[in-house]
């Protein structure tokens, strides 16, 4: 699934490429994953696209006429920007922006969002969700302390990928958040010490701008899929740490997980 990183730099790359294009024409291949689909397409068509912004896991279409659409890739989700005369090519569409042709050539570029599990949800005009952006000014220490607090009892890696709590966080991200921070994923949120929840804290914005700075360097063009080979415990290809400790893979809050047991248990 992308995460925080990954998005963020999709809407980067999307807005250098589908930014103030005029809507000429909106299909809706799966009505099903859009929840007013003949809305939809009313509202989009003969708009354009005025900005892209990352907003926990979902990217916020904002539009020209003052609506928007929220696209949650989920698990498969994928972006596409073709030519309208190779739509058919992409399989397991749900939608297909159309923009007006500005060249001498006929055939106009397209917007494209797809998913072969068909997972992926599309909303006209959202609402606002009340918890905050991992990497917003709403997410303070005093709040993600209090929050903690909340949820003593529960398992810290539990309560870092709740979007309840704080959005944006996903399961590859948090394992590197407590890695950095030198908290073991199986310790329990009401038990860190209050100088280590500080150290959590400030993890995770050093986690995510150092992921989007690997990212950009690695794949600097992406607008789907996922770039890993650089992070440092959540990585299938690596059995120990570039500081030599053995990477450990097991079960935690229903994730798949990686950690070492360098990283200190609180319980």
């Amino acid at each position: 699934m992308p995460e925080l990183p990954d998005l963020h730099i999709f809407s980067e790359n999307l807005k250098k490429r589908i930014l103030d294009k005029n809507i000429a024409s909106v299909a809706v291949y799966n009505p099903r994953k859009i929840d007013t689909p003949d809305m939809f397409c009313g509202k989009l068509t003969g708009t354009s696209i005025r900005d892209i912004v990352r907003d926990g896991k979902e990217l916020f279409f904002l539009l020209a006429n003052d609506h928007c659409f929220s696209v949650h890739l989920m698990l498969n989700g994928k972006f596409f920007i073709t030519s309208q005369n190779d739509l058919e090519s992409i399989n397991s569409k749900i939608t297909a922006l159309c923009f007006e042709n500005t060249s001498s050539s006929n055939d106009g570029a397209a917007f494209v969002v797809a998913d072969f599990q068909g997972l992926c949800k599309i909303t006209l005009n959202p609402k606002k969700p009340k918890a905050p952006d991992a990497m917003s000014d709403t997410f303070t220490l005093s709040y993600f302390s209090d929050t903690l607090k909340k949820n003593a009892y529960k398992n810290i890696k539990a309560v870092l990928i709740d979007q309840y709590v704080v959005r944006g966080i996903g399961n590859a991200y948090v394992d590197e958040i407590l890695w950095k921070a030198d908290i073991s994923p199986e310790s329990v949120a009401g038990k860190i010490p209050e100088e280590k929840v500080k150290d959590l804290y400030e993890a995770i914005p050093f986690i995510f701008n150092d992921a989007i700075h690997n990212i950009q360097k690695i794949s600097p063009d992406i607008i789907s899929g996922e770039e890993r080979s650089f992070l440092r415990v959540h990585n299938r290809n690596k059995k120990i740490t570039d500081e030599g400790d053995k990477i450990i893979v097991k079960t935690k809050a229903t994730k798949t997980t990686y950690f070492t047991d360098k990283q200190k248990r609180y319980v």
